[in-house]
Order: structure tokens, then sequence, then C-alpha cells
């Protein structure tokens, strides 16, 4: 989260929604200095927390001098596909929390990960609970934009269209934004986990280290690229068949709902 007073601004961070990618260009603004931006602390009463990332229903008791401004100011954040968003999650819980990242996992590994989040999600006790930080890439994205059935922040944008989102806050702030690099009209995107070809690919790599490292740092960078194509696939090719099974997408159904229907209006919204 980001908040600045002086253009009086709040941009809501929405895990696994491009956020640190958005947080990374709007930084300079932070009149937070980063305690909300990069960190899991202890706080006194919700115990562990993820700083980063705080639900409108926890800001509003816990934080309520930000919450204020969040109310005051002009507030946006990033929405993404909840199915895919599912997907990136499980991912970043295998990259934080776990010995293996999802590169290095076979499929048999990700199915596990898969299993346990959603068991885990399936025994919270009701809609507007704290997940862990542990667990809070997967608090349903309604949780940081509605509360009590009522739409708090101003402006939402997509994954896909988060160049927009640049453009529209340089012209609030009525200067070009310094981060930026070009970046504006395309802008960032949420992040692409990569992913072994299959269990060969992985084996011949994991099993010939360091020898492989030694040879890929000694190609051109045009063959690098090549043989990293050859041998690494986006996440969501490999493992479709994992996340698109009936019983994670049934679990997505239902447990994401809200964040579905929202989506889907914003989506038309773009068409219109």
């Amino acid at each position: 989260m980001i908040i600045n007073h002086s253009h009086r601004f709040a941009f809501i961070h929405i895990p696994k929604c491009a956020g640190t990618s958005v947080r990374k260009v709007l930084q300079e603004f932070d009149d937070l200095d980063g305690r909300h931006t990069s960190r899991v602390d202890i706080h006194p009463k919700l115990g562990n927390l993820d700083y980063v990332h705080i639900p409108l229903f926890i800001l509003k008791e816990f934080f309520p001098a930000e919450f204020t401004q969040v109310e005051s100011y002009w507030s946006f954040a990033v929405v993404r596909d909840p199915f895919k968003r599912f997907g990136s999650s499980v991912s970043q819980r295998l990259k934080m929390y776990s010995n293996k990242p999802i590169h290095k996992c076979e499929e048999k590994d990700i199915k596990a990960a898969i299993h346990e989040s959603i068991d885990f999600l399936k025994r919270t006790e009701s809609d507007k609970e704290l997940l862990p930080p542990e667990f809070i890439h997967f608090q349903r994205q309604i949780d940081f934009i509605e509360l009590d059935g009522k739409r708090v922040i101003d402006t939402l944008f997509t994954v896909d269209n988060i160049g927009v989102l640049l453009k529209e806050f340089e012209q609030r702030i009525g200067k070009p934004l310094e981060n930026n690099s070009g970046r504006t009209s395309s802008g960032p995107h949420a992040n692409s986990s990569l992913v072994f070809r299959n269990n060969l690919f992985q084996w011949l790599i994991e099993s010939t280290r360091p020898l492989t490292n030694g040879l890929v740092k000694a190609l051109p960078q045009n063959l690098k690229e090549k043989a990293r194509k050859t041998v690494y696939v986006p996440q969501d090719k490999r493992m479709n068949s994992l996340f698109s099974s009936d019983y994670v997408l049934d679990f997505i159904k239902d447990f994401y709902a809200e964040d579905i229907s929202l989506y889907r209006q914003l989506m038309k919204q773009k068409k219109v």
C-alpha cells in the first residue's frame, strides 16, 4: 500500500495482481516510509502480519488513520482473473514457504501444494477472515475493494491495462513518472512463472549442475535465450491440466465467486 498526501492518492496492493511492479514505479511517492511495502512483522494484536497486503476490514479496525485516507483520497487497485491468480498464488507460496520453488517442482509436488492450499482455505471460518502471511496471496480480491458490501476503492484496473493506470496517474499529478522507464504504454504485467518443460529436462539439468551452469554462462546471449526457451515454459502452459481440473475449478468458482463476478463486470466495461 502506498499513500501520498500532497497528491492525495492511495494505491491498494492486492496480492498476485502485478502490485509489486506498480509499487516500484510509485515508490517515490510513498509517505508511509515503506511501512506497508515490504515487510512481514509482528502486530501487537494480530500477531504475524503481512503489512503489504492488508484487507479493508483489517485496515479500518487496526489502521484507522490509513483507512480514512483511503476513503478520502483517490484510491485505486489492480485486479486479475481469479482463475489465473489462483495458480500464481500457489506458485508464490511454494517460492516463499517451501524448500523447492515451483520451477524445480515435479507435477506431484505442485498437485500436493494445490490440494494443501485448497484444504486450508476451505477451513476458513468466514468470508471476512484475515489469512496468515503464508496464505495471504489467496485472500479474496474483493476484501481489498469493498467493505460491508459497499465499494471503497474508486478505480480498478486489470493487469493487462496497467499502462492506462500509469497514464491516468501522470495526468492526476501533472507530470511524467520518473521511474516509469518508458513502460507507460504497455505497463508492467503480472509475473509469469517459468517451470521446466518436463520431468526429463528437470532431471538432466538438476543432475548435471554445476556443469550446465558453466556451459550456459559461456553461450552467447542469443543462444542463452534459445536454450532457456527450450528448457523452460510458462507455468500456465505446463501446469494447465493441474489448475484446470474440475476439483480446482469448482473450488475457485465457489471460494472466489465475488471476485469472478467483479472481474467479469470490469471486462464487460472495457468492451463497451
